[in-house]
Order: structure tokens, then C-alpha cells, then sequence
């Protein structure tokens, strides 16, 4: 389970004497500068004077070399850093790290039971090797590393253990190996004050890396730190890119980045993103001229790494015997085997399922085959025994389900304030996590105030919530931020959905303000599946419904944007919750008129969760004749994914010709598996990108590699998508051989099916 590591021996005295010399000669290089310079003025005799300029030649250099390099207490400061920074992210450990591992990187390894991954890569990326070993050898040649991977994946555990390597090297070689610093990208700072106009480009950049770890570590001198870095003496380790708070506009992005932590990336770097964030809106930057390294993590095999995992739990449990039983029920449970594909959802699912066994619960039964609902249904399982084991330790004001209810107002907040940013919409905006200490006060005073029956303060509310919650973890005592994005995104759909499972039919309606803005990819899809869940109870499947036809019915779609949006993620919910009755009556569209903003949202549901298309394609075709019904759905998906600014509140098409992040999302919709249902619509919409002259030119300026990919992705049939699916692909097929003529034809439909 736990590769080798290379292990720290002991030095031996001599060479412990040797290194204290070393650091005497730092400084007595230093200071000799001064006494050279008397000897010049004093010494009468030439021979004195030629040995003076000799020695000051030699402390000269003695002292330049000083200047580019570590003193011996900025090292004592950095390797402080990195015990410190190490402590941390074994905080967090899922399983008490041993005190026995002499080197950061054994602890935790130790503590989290590493899996090691497979992935696919690009550069000095593609050797297959372990990928701590691969990732280190590549900073340690002075290059750069980007890391992909889906939620849960492990990014986060890597680039720690990454770092913990070269922490564990410069503790080893400080003289000689690269000295690591680790950013937190969701907990950057913006510079609250201009820099120096007299400062170089670079110093600029070593400014802005001060200020960013500036509570964690004092660095080097501006004017020193910038000459390490322009001597690759330090070594960025950047984690959660997609989290990091930036400022932007839609139509003047040229680097998702801002300037000073762009820069830095000509130093050796490694930076993490998630997936689908790099697909849309990373791939053809400018940021990615400079990563010719590239890594993406596959999905781990449970036959191989899953079972190895689990054996390694049951044995840090102290229960080997039960290995067997927990490789048994995710053997036998085909979605389960899929959804503990990511290292994250893995170690959840043990510790649910181990907590299952030993309470002589139903382990089999708790998850349902099949319905769907897997992922949310351990987060939800997880966060909730978490909750109740904390609460055990010692008394509390709240109980465990009050402080469970709590954690996702905040997450609800968060969601909030970057919606009232008003800087775009989707999960581009949900990238900052933090919440200043001032609005987490408030929060609370705010639920006390619906909570009249809690015995307790704000004050003690904020203590309980900061201090016994693995949810929101302190960050420089005036921040918080929730421990991990997949915590913030599920509390956030969690809170939608207990929202929406309103008893009391008088406040169904107000519960239009939990859709009047578009959720985010990850949140939605967490909202679909405990809607799955919701389903499978009667009464809350039955309020649930209650609440989305009252928001249906209350609503004008002609009073505003917001109220639009809102009876467009009614009607592409409801579906999900809907008796067949209800089913009839949307199919029908007799609950509201005909808009096309509707009727794509009930099309779009009616093929994702009844596996019916034919809602679907009589709306492409509907498309194909009506401008209307095209501009809202190619104004929406532009605003959605960031090439449209939402300006003055409209969801049609502004026609500007900046069309890459919608093209790349359609383009990776066709190769999830969980949008093959509505795969039609995304051929139909290339056809629309690729039919205005604009976007065309634009698309074959900057992704003419992904058109040569889509040729391909056109050439796959799908017979259990119907005939018009087909249709679409043969004229998309026939497009683009149009466009690109060195294309090979698309395979054609089966007779009688054109």
C-alpha cells in the first residue's frame, strides 16, 4: 500500500562539525568585508596592502555569494515553515499518523494510506511512474508541473506529499536543494496596497509571495527573494487553482491568474485544478504556454488499489478481520464500485461502512442499488457521524443536526456573496471559500434568531462551529474556509434541498430565492442526487413537489431574469420529484406557456432522469426554426460558462464572437458518460458555433486541435439515442469535413434512420 520512501539515516559527528563550519564561514565571510577594508587604509607596507586586496576580493565574493543564497537563519525560518505547514495537513489526517516516520513525507503517507494513481500525461509526465516520484524529479530539473483530476481525486494529497519531499530534501541539503513553499490557492490575499512603483517586474512578484505567506513564514528581503527566484532556488507548490478568488471579465481574459502569481510561474512550479476547470477554462491560455508538463489522475481500479486500500483501513482500525466484509459489499454494488473510483470518496466510504458493521447495522441495505444517489448519500453519512462523534467529546450548546443545519447556512452564505459579486455565474465564481469571521457572526446571530429554543451566544455558536466542525477550519484567525470544495459544495446543495422539503404550504413560495440564480455544475450535481433520495421518501418526495409547482405558479417570467431562471431550474428539477401525473402535465407544457427557456429545462431533465429523448429533439428541432429558442439557449450556456457577461440581466445571445469556454464545455459533455442523454443537443449547438462566421474564425484561431478531436467524437454512433441524434451527427460530420478537408467522413447512420 504505502511505496517506499527514501528513508533519512543519521549524520555521522564529523559531518554534523563539518556543516556548524560551514555556517560559521556564512558568517564570517560576511563580516570580513568590514576589517578588509581597514587593513586597505592602515597597512603601511604594499605586501600588507596586496594581502588586504586579496582578502577583501575574497570576502567580497564570500559576501555576493551570501546575497544569492539562504542565510542560516532564513533556513532555521524555512524549515520551521516547513514543519509547521507539514503539522497542518497532518491535521487533517483521516487516520492518527504514527510519531514513528523520521521524514515529512513517511508521515503522511503513514497517515492518509496513499494510494498511488494511475494517470495519463505529457512532457517528462508520460513514464508512468509512481507520481510523487515523477512530479519531485520534474521540479527538481527546474520545470513545471499542471495536475488534473476530478473531485476527490487526490490532487491536494499529492502536491502535499510533493512538497513534504523537497521540505524533507532542503531540511537534508538546504545549501543545495530548492526550498518548497506551499500556496493555498483558495486562501490568497489581494494586495492591499499598490507596490513600490520604483520595483522591477520581479520584485513585484517576490513582494506579492511575502505578503502571501507573510502569517506563515518571514521570507528573504524583497530584493533577495527576488534573485532566488531568478535562481530557481524556490520551488512553488500551487493547490486549487479553480479555487482561487481572481477578479475577471468575460470578454478581456487573457490569464485566469492574477499578474503577480502568473509571473511567478517561471520559477519551477506544481499546479493543481480540477478537470473540468482546466478543460474550459485553463487549456489554450496563455497560462499553459509555460506547462509543458501536463498530468491528469485516473480513476483507481478497486480490484487493485481500491481493495488494497481497504485492507489497509481495516488494518489502521485495528479491525483486519472485517477487510473482507468491506471489500465485499462495494464488490457487490456496482455504482457504489464506480463512485469510490476517487481516493476521497474511497477513504469516506470505508469509514461509513466500517461504522456500519460495527454497530451491527444493515451495511448491505444502506446504499440502494443503483438509484443513483451514492456519492451524496455517504457525504451525507460521513459529515453526519463526524458531527455526532465530535458532539460526544464534551458538552455542547447545539446538537449535532443544529451544527449540521448551521454549516450549511454558511455554505449557503458563500454561495451568496459570490453571486452578489455580480461577476458571472457557474462554478467560475465559486472558487473563494473564505468567510470573514465578522459575516460567520452573523450568520449565527441571524439562526439563533429562527432557532428561539438554542440556549447559547454568538460568541459560543462561532466557538462550537470553528473549533469542533471538520467543515470550516481556521485560517489566519479572522478568516475560515471549508476544509475541502467537494464539504462546501454538498452543505450548499444539502441546503437547497432540506429548503425545498417545505411542510408549510404558505412559505412554498418564498422558496423561489433558492433558484433565482443558476447552481453551479458541482452543487447541481449534488442536487439531483439527493433529490434521488428525496424521492424514495413519500412525504418529502410529495413536499418537495409541492414546493417546485408553487414556485411554477407563483413566479412571472416576464418580471425579470431572475424569476425566469427560477422557473427554468423548476421545471428542470421538478422531474426528478414528479408523480406521473405532474409528469404528464410538464410534458404537455400545460404548466406553463410555451417558452423556450422552459421547454429546453423540462427536455433536458425528461432525457437525463426518464431516459426519454423525444422531449429533447423535438426542442432541436424547434431550434433549427426558431432564433428565439436559439438565442436563449446559446445566451444562457455562454453566460453560464463565462463568454457572455450577464450585464443588464438577459439570457439571450449578445453575439460577441468569444465563444472557447462554452465550446470546450459542449465539447467535454460529449465525453462524460453522465451527458451521453443529451449529447443531441450539444452536436446541435457545435453546428450553431461553427454555422456564424465569427465564431468560426475564432474557434479555428484558438482550438483547431479540439475540432480535430471532435471529428472523431462525431464518428461514434449511439443507436440508443434515436434517430434525430444521428441526423445531427452526420451534419455536424458533413460541417466540419467542410471546414477541416483533411478529415476522414464520419461512419453513416443505419439505414432508414437518416
Amino acid at each position: 500500500m504505502n511505496r517506499p520512501v527514501r528513508a533519512s539515516s543519521g549524520q555521522a559527528p564529523a559531518i554534523r562539525h563539518l556543516k556548524v563550519v560551514r555556517e560559521l564561514l556564512d558568517w564570517i565571510g560576511t563580516l570580513a568585508a568590514v576589517p578588509a577594508f581597514l587593513l586597505l587604509f592602515l597597512a603601511s607596507h604594499w605586501l600588507a596592502a596586496v594581502a588586504a586586496g586579496a582578502l577583501l576580493a575574497a570576502a567580497g565574493a564570500r559576501f555576493l555569494a551570501f546575497r544569492r543564497r539562504l542565510g542560516y537563519l532564513e533556513r532555521r525560518r524555512l524549515r520551521a515553515y516547513h514543519r509547521a505547514e507539514v503539522e497542518a495537513l497532518a491535521a487533517r489526517l483521516p487516520v492518527e499518523g504514527s510519531a514513528s516516520p523520521r521524514t515529512h513525507e513517511e508521515r503522511l503517507r503513514a497517515g492518509f494510506g496513499f494510494v498511488d494513481p494511475f494517470f495519463s500525461g505529457s512532457g517528462a509526465l508520460r513514464d508512468g511512474g509512481p507520481i510523487v516520484d515523477v512530479v519531485t524529479d520534474v521540479l527538481r530539473g527546474g520545470d513545471r508541473v499542471m495536475l488534473m483530476g476530478e473531485p476527490g481525486s487526490g490532487k491536494s494529497l499529492i502536491a502535499g506529499l510533493v512538497f513534504a519531499r523537497l521540505a524533507d530534501e532542503f531540511a537534508a541539503s538546504p545549501r543545495t536543494a530548492r526550498c518548497p513553499v506551499f500556496l493555498q490557492l483558495n486562501a490568497m490575499r489581494p494586495q492591499t496596497q499598490p507596490p513600490d512603483a520604483g520595483l522591477t517586474r520581479a520584485e513585484e512578484q517576490a513582494l506579492w509571495l511575502k505578503e502571501q505567506l507573510a502569517v506563515k513564514v518571514a521570507l528573504p528581503e524583497v530584493p533577495k527573494l527576488a534573485r532566488l527566484l531568478d535562481d530557481h532556488r524556490i520551488v512553488l507548490v500551487c493547490d486549487g487553482l479553480d479555487e482561487a478568488p481572481v477578479m475577471r471579465s468575460p470578454h478581456l481574459l487573457t490569464s485566469i491568474v492574477p499578474e503577480s502569481l502568473f509571473g511567478l510561474f517561471r520559477v519551477p512550479s506544481l499546479l493543481t485544478s480540477r478537470t473540468a476547470f482546466y478543460s474550459i477554462y485553463v487549456d489554450a491560455t496563455e497560462l499553459m504556454t509555460g506547462f509543458g508538463n501536463a498530468g491528469r489522475l485516473l480513476p483507481l481500479r478497486f480490484e487493485e488499489q481500491g481493495t488494497a486500500f481497504l485492507r489497509w483501513y481495516a488494518a489502521a482500525q485495528r479491525r483486519p478481520e472485517l477487510a473482507g466484509e468491506l471489500i465485499r459489499i462495494i464488490g457487490g454494488n456496482p455504482s457504489l464500485r464506480e463512485a469510490v473510483a476517487r481516493p476521497l470518496i474511497l477513504r469516506m466510504t470505508a469509514e461509513v461502512l466500517l461504522d456500519l458493521v460495527l454497530r451491527d447495522h444493515d451495511a448491505d441495505g444502506f446504499l440502494s442499488v443503483g438509484h443513483g444517489g451514492e456519492t451524496s448519500a455517504i457525504y451525507s453519512r460521513y459529515v453526519d457521524k463526524w458531527l455526532q462523534r465530535e458532539q460526544a467529546k464534551e458538552p455542547s450548546k447545539l446538537t449535532w443536526w443544529q451544527k449540521g443545519e448551521l454549516i450549511e447556512c454558511v455554505a449557503w452564505e458563500i454561495f451568496s456573496k459570490s453571486l452578489a459579486s455580480g461577476r458571472g455565474w457557474g462554478h467560475f465564481e465559486l472558487k473563494d471559500l473564505l468567510i470573514e469571521a465578522d459575516a460567520l457572526r452573523r450568520i449565527a446571530g441571524r439562526w439563533l434568531e429562527s432557532n428561539i429554543l438554542v440556549d447559547g451566544t454568538v460568541d459560543e455558536v462561532c466557538r462550537e462551529l470553528v473549533h469542533r466542525s471538520f467543515l470550516i477550519i481556521s485560517n489566519d484567525r479572522r478568516r475560515y474556509r471549508f476544509v475541502h470544495k467537494s464539504f462546501f459544495e454538498f452543505c450548499a446543495a444539502r441546503h437547497v434541498v432540506r429548503c425545498l422539503d417545505e411542510r408549510r404550504a404558505e412559505n412554498r413560495a418564498d422558496r423561489t430565492e433558492l433558484l433565482l440564480h443558476p447552481l453551479p455544475d458541482e452543487v447541481i450535481d449534488f442536487v439531483r442526487e439527493l433529490l434521488l433520495v428525496v424521492s424514495a421518501d413519500p412525504d418529502k418526495r410529495a413536499a418537495t413537489e409541492a414546493t417546485f409547482l408553487a414556485v411554477l405558479n407563483k413566479v412571472d417570467i416576464d418580471a425579470g431574469t431572475g424569476h425566469l431562471m427560477a422557473a427554468q431550474q423548476a421545471a428542470n428539477l421538478l422531474p426528478i420529484v414528479a408523480d406521473a401525473h405532474t409528469m404528464d402535465r410538464l410534458r404537455s407544457g400545460d404548466l406553463f406557456p410555451e417558452h423556450p427557456f422552459l421547454q429546453r429545462a423540462v427536455a433536458v431533465a425528461d432525457a437525463l432522469h426518464h431516459d426519454r429523448h423525444d422531449l429533447l429533439d423535438a426542442f432541436v428541432k424547434r431550434m433549427e426554426t426558431d432564433p428565439e429558442a436559439v438565442s436563449f439557449h446559446m445566451g444562457y450556456n455562454r453566460i453560464y460558462y463565462g463568454d457572455q457577461a450577464y450585464g443588464d440581466g438577459v439570457w439571450v445571445d449578445d453575439n460577441h464572437p468569444e465563444c472557447g469556454r462554452f465550446f470546450r464545455a459542449t465539447v467535454r459533455h460529449l465525453k462524460v458518460p453522465a451527458y451521453r442523454r443529451i449529447r443531441v443537443m450539444d452536436l446541435y449547438t457545435l453546428r450553431v458555433l461553427l454555422r456564424n462566421p465569427d465564431r468560426r474564425r475564432y474557434l479555428l484561431e484558438r482550438e483547431l486541435a479540439a475540432l480535430g478531436e471532435l471529428v472523431a467524437l462525431v464518428g461514434e454512433a449511439d443507436p440508443g439515442l434515436g434517430p434525430e441524434f444521428d441526423r445531427q451527427r452526420v451534419l455536424l460530420g458533413s460541417e466540419l469535413r467542410e471546414l477541416l478537408p483533411e478529415t476522414p467522413p464520419a461512419s453513416e447512420p443505419p439505414p432508414g434512420e437518416e
